[in-house]
């Protein structure tokens, strides 16, 4: 298990939702060796150009909670082919990628990085006499990385007092960044109308595969289950996926229940699932 405040010693999570992104830092310097004047070491602005992307901020949420500058856009991107330009307070900025030797970065100008799982990109800000430095670790992701094939799953008609199972009905795709490891199911569900005042819901649902983890760009399935309903008419309920990341081992989990710290919100949308049945004769 790879803790990455154990290898980084990072001194804050700057947590930034963007669309053309800008992540920011209020980091501070707090040492320097005697005789060498005191810097603020930080990165100040931290903007994510694509491609095809050529987004704005749409929001940002300054935590100080952790070690990772986090930034996601709204929508899957090349993360192959991302193009930071920093901003940042201190002599000299550098990078390195999969804990190789830190390079000088052209921070004004940029360059393009690949951002893309497995690889990590760490951020270093150092003086000017090399006696003091901050590194930061990137992570890049959409806020959206579950996509169903068709959110909206109508169920066949079933008969009252039986259950259905729909086993592998309908896909999905990991369309982000990292792995996302799954749990049995969610617990989280809106919208919920039955043909009887104060019904309860009646669906629950899966998103599984061959394993517990599915990687970027692979697929899984979803399975639709029903409790047992007497009466007959139409329900409907949204599935509601809460994702948060494991930034100590590098994977999205949903519906985690964990109470480790390193288990954060660090600004993933939840992925709902519209489903609707009708219970006949």
């Amino acid at each position: 298990m790879i803790n990455l405040k154990k290898h980084l010693q990072l001194p804050l999570i700057i947590i930034a939702t963007l669309l053309f992104s800008g992540c920011s830092s209020d980091d501070t310097n707090n040492s320097s060796e005697a005789g060498v004047t005191d810097e603020e070491l930080a990165i100040t602005s931290f903007d994510m150009l694509t491609q095809d992307h050529t987004f704005s901020v749409i929001a940002a949420n300054i935590q100080p909670v952790d070690s990772l500058v986090i930034c996601l856009f709204p929508s899957a991107v090349d993360f192959a082919n991302i193009t930071p330009t920093i901003a940042f307070e201190g002599s000299s900025i550098s990078y390195r990628i999969n804990d190789e030797e830190f390079k000088t970065y052209s921070a004004t100008v940029g360059e393009s990085i690949n951002f893309s799982y497995p690889n990590t990109v760490d951020f270093k800000i150092t003086n000017s006499d090399n006696s003091n430095s901050k590194v930061y670790r990137i992570i890049v992701d959409t806020e959206h990385p579950i996509v169903f094939n068709n959110s909206e799953i109508t169920i066949p008609d079933t008969s009252v007092n039986t259950n259905y199972n729909g086993i592998e009905i309908e896909t999905w795709t990991n369309v982000g960044n990292y792995p996302i490891r799954l749990t049995l199911r969610t617990t989280e569900y809106t919208n919920v109308t039955t043909p009887e005042t104060g019904g309860n819901n009646i669906f629950s649902s899966t998103l599984t595969n061959d394993l517990d983890m599915i990687d970027p760009n692979e697929e899984g399935q979803v399975n639709v289950f029903t409790s047992n309903a007497s009466v007959i008419g139409e329900y409907t309920a949204t599935a509601l996926f809460t994702l948060n990341f494991n930034e100590n081992l590098g994977y999205i989990v949903y519906d985690d229940v964990s109470t480790s710290e390193y288990v954060k919100d660090i600004g993933y949308k939840q992925a709902e699932l519209q489903l609707k049945g009708r219970f006949i004769e």
